[in-house]
């Protein structure tokens, strides 16, 4: 069986890792959606100088390029937000001490209430972003596969 010790230096580098993991994960997202949004402008710019009508499907990605990118700012300006909260909280918590009032401990709820309220947009909104980024790519393969 492992020492405690092990399992604390375990769960902190497991811990570094999910962070780690989300921070990949949105530079993924920014990239794909980015170049996404650039694939679909020279598609344009391509299909514009061969005076065709340009496809629906080339727009309706950009769009959900673009507003993968939007959403995944406003992840960003959220999970700010929950460290803030959480860092209040903490500082909550060391300027209380040992001893506790209830009017301290109202306000350490109140920061840990906001910080998990936070956390969970931030989630919902990383999924919204991972979304549209899908459907961006799904629809400019489609475009390319089927129609041009």
């Amino acid at each position: 069986m492992e020492d405690i010790e092990q399992i604390k230096e375990r769960q902190k580098l497991s811990w570094e890792g999910m962070f780690y993991s989300t921070r990949r994960i949105d530079l993924l997202i920014i990239s794909i959606c980015g170049a996404g949004i650039y694939i679909c402008l020279e598609t344009v710019k391509y299909i514009s100088n061969k005076c065709q009508d340009v496809s629906v499907l080339i727009k309706i990605s950009g769009g959900f390029f673009l507003f993968g990118i939007m959403v995944n700012f406003i992840s960003q300006l959220y999970g700010q937000k929950t460290n803030e909260q959480d860092y209040l909280m903490c500082q909550a918590k060391i300027d209380a001490g040992k001893k506790i009032s209830k009017k301290e401990e109202e306000e350490i709820d109140t920061y840990d209430e906001k910080s998990e309220g936070y956390s969970k947009w931030t989630e919902h909104l990383n999924y919204l972003s991972i979304i549209l980024m899908f459907l961006g790519l799904l629809t400019i393969m489609c475009y390319f596969f089927f129609i041009f």
